[in-house]
Parts: structure tokens; sequence; C-alpha cells
């Protein structure tokens, strides 16, 4: 019996298949599409009851004019949707718990929550790719 040529170059490519899918699994699993919600929430716990209070939110409207809503005493320190190391310290003081969130216009995408880092690399209506995992997204950098 001989053996084919082919055995050698299928098993190659489906090995090559293999890795391919691997790939192409984790990166369906991110997204492209513009920025039309950055979202900041705290989370208050008191007397064993939690509720989250919304401390900046900005929307952009279909018209391309964005709505931003600021929480009393926030004012003035959230500028243009960046949160400063001080601040961000300033509310884990306050808040059991701080999210950053980015609503990504994409088909499947969503309002993941992201890093503070990661929320003031971006603005609003920029177009970002997502990598979404267990806990939120990842913005994935382009490539130069």
């Amino acid at each position: 019996m001989t053996r084919s040529r082919r055995a050698p170059l299928k098993a190659v490519a489906g090995a090559g298949a293999t890795v391919g899918v691997g790939y192409g699994g984790s990166f369906a699993a991110s997204g492209r599409g513009r920025v039309v919600v950055p979202h900041v929430s705290g989370r208050l716990v008191d007397g064993g009851t939690a509720r989250i209070v919304d401390i900046y939110h900005e929307e952009l409207n279909r018209d391309g004019t964005a709505d931003r809503r600021v929480r009393d005493g926030y004012r003035g320190r959230i500028d243009e949707g960046i949160v400063s190391t001080d601040l961000h310290r300033d509310l884990f003081d306050r808040f059991a718990a701080v999210r950053y969130y980015l609503g990504h216009d994409c088909p499947g995408c969503s309002a993941p929550a992201v890093s503070r880092r990661e929320f003031n690399g971006v603005a609003l209506d920029e177009s970002v790719r997502l990598a979404y995992h267990d806990d939120g997204a990842t913005v994935v950098p382009a490539p130069l």
C-alpha cells in the first residue's frame, strides 16, 4: 500500500483549520461599532440594601447631537467623559463598586463593562472594536 502525498497535506490543513477556528472563535466574540453611550455608575450599600446610582451618562442621538447627564456633586469633575485618577479614587471612597460601560452600536453588541483606562481612551461616536469576555469587554487596538 502506497502512501498518498495528500495525507500529510490533509493533516497540515486540518491542524490549520483547528487553529483558524480557535482564533476565529475568539475574534467572533468581538465587534466593531460606534461608541454611542459612555456610562459610569456606582453601587451604594445601605443597611444591606444595594442600589445602583448613575454618575455619568452620555448618549448619542440619531441626529448626531448628544445628551449628557452628570450626577450632582460631580459636575465639572467629569470633563468630556474623562474620569481622572483622583475622581476614580473619590468614587471608590463613596461607592462599594464603580463600573464603567461603553454602549457599542454594532450587530450583536451591547453595553459591556470596561476598565477606566479604556473608558477614558475612547470618545463618543468613535468606531472601536471590543473583544467581549465573561465580565465585560476590552478595547482591541487598531492595527498600525
